[in-house]
């Protein structure tokens, strides 16, 4: 019995290890309710309430969750700015966290990018994906565009912008017309353009006041047409640049007011020409169309379904849905928009 006992433990042993390795499965973990919608009735809904993004939960088991409990590295702490790719991937860059969450839902697969080539990653601000789903992610502490594959492994990292050194970079969004790169340098008041291979092509702008100058630029979007989208932040204003006519236009103004900015973050277009900004210090999001006249605002302050707490970074996907980093309240909120 010994001798039977002594080849069929370590028999169980090792199938025990080996179902334990499995490749764990993630999902996201979602709060839903539908009831909520702006403008209320009984005016028609331009907007309506989905429900909450908190993390990642992992499904399967693997030997470090065995012994050690399950990972909690998917719990999202401080979302800053978020993007939704071609085949729903997501990324979240989480300042709490210092690094960025990417979800592979066609494969439930979920990577926490913490480093990049053996850099601790310490201050992730925008990203952005390709045509490919390769991830790029700004840096602003290091300085640095980091730019991974379409899996999360680091391939390499832009720092400068022809024979100069990137100094702050923020926004961030990868233009599917012109197959460009855009990207803040906030504190030498560009927008910087990259092609493809992460080679520099030329620099927008400069500081001013003027259509066209800009005052310590941050987010960045662009429509179905090309157009890039500018969170002027310290003009309090924002810039539309037409890279096919190199023409400049541009709305808004300081103040506290229905329409007004105090503290612009986030920016995203829809598919009708429908501006959504992210106004932190008002805690809501505010719409505008695309001559930039107001139109109404979402949420209010507070930590229940639909309020917020100092909002940054937003994102729309191809389903029309609406993604919003509520980051103090350490979430992402998600809407639907009803077109007309």
């Amino acid at each position: 019995m010994k001798n039977i006992l002594r080849y069929i433990l370590p028999a169980f042993l090792l199938s025990t290890v080996l179902l334990c390795c499995a490749p764990a499965k993630w999902t996201p973990e979602e709060q839903y309710n539908t009831g909520i919608a702006w403008p209320p009735p009984p005016d028609n809904p331009k907007v309506r309430y989905l429900g909450i993004l908190t993390g990642f939960h992992q499904e399967g088991q693997t030997v470090s969750s065995l012994l050690f409990g399950k990972s909690n590295k998917g719990k999202i702490i401080k979302p800053v700015a978020i993007v939704r790719g071609h085949d729903d991937r997501l990324a979240i860059a989480d300042q709490g966290a210092k690094g960025v969450h990417l979800y592979l839902p066609a494969s439930l697969e979920y990577h926490f990018i913490f480093q990049a080539n053996g850099e601790i990653i310490q201050s992730p601000v925008g990203v952005a994906f390709d045509n490919q789903g390769k991830l790029y992610v700004t840096e602003s502490l290091l300085r640095k565009i980091l730019v991974f594959d379409a899996l999360g492994n680091f391939q390499s990292a832009i720092t400068m912008a022809g024979n100069e050194k990137i100094q702050r970079p923020t926004g961030i969004v990868f233009n599917s017309h012109d197959k460009q790169l855009y990207v803040s340098d906030t504190l030498s008041h560009q927008i910087l353009v990259f092609n493809e291979n992460g080679h520099f092509v030329t620099r927008l702008s400069s500081r001013g006041e003027t259509l066209g100058t800009l005052n310590f630029p941050t987010h960045l979007s662009c429509d179905q047409e090309g157009n890039l989208y500018i969170v002027d932040s310290l003009n309090f204003r924002t810039q539309i640049y037409s890279p096919k006519t190199l023409s400049w236009k541009m709305f808004g103004r300081h103040g506290n007011g229905s329409g007004d900015f105090a503290s612009p973050k986030g920016i995203d277009v829809d598919r009708n020409g429908i501006i959504y900004i992210a106004e932190s210090l008002f805690d809501t999001i505010q719409l505008f169309d695309n001559t930039g006249r107001y139109l109404l605002a979402i949420g209010s302050q507070g930590n229940e379904q639909g309020q917020f707490w100092m909002p940054s970074g937003l994102a729309i996907d191809g389903k029309d849905r609406l993604y919003v980093c509520d980051t103090y309240n350490q979430r992402i909120q998600l809407f639907q928009i009803i077109s007309d």
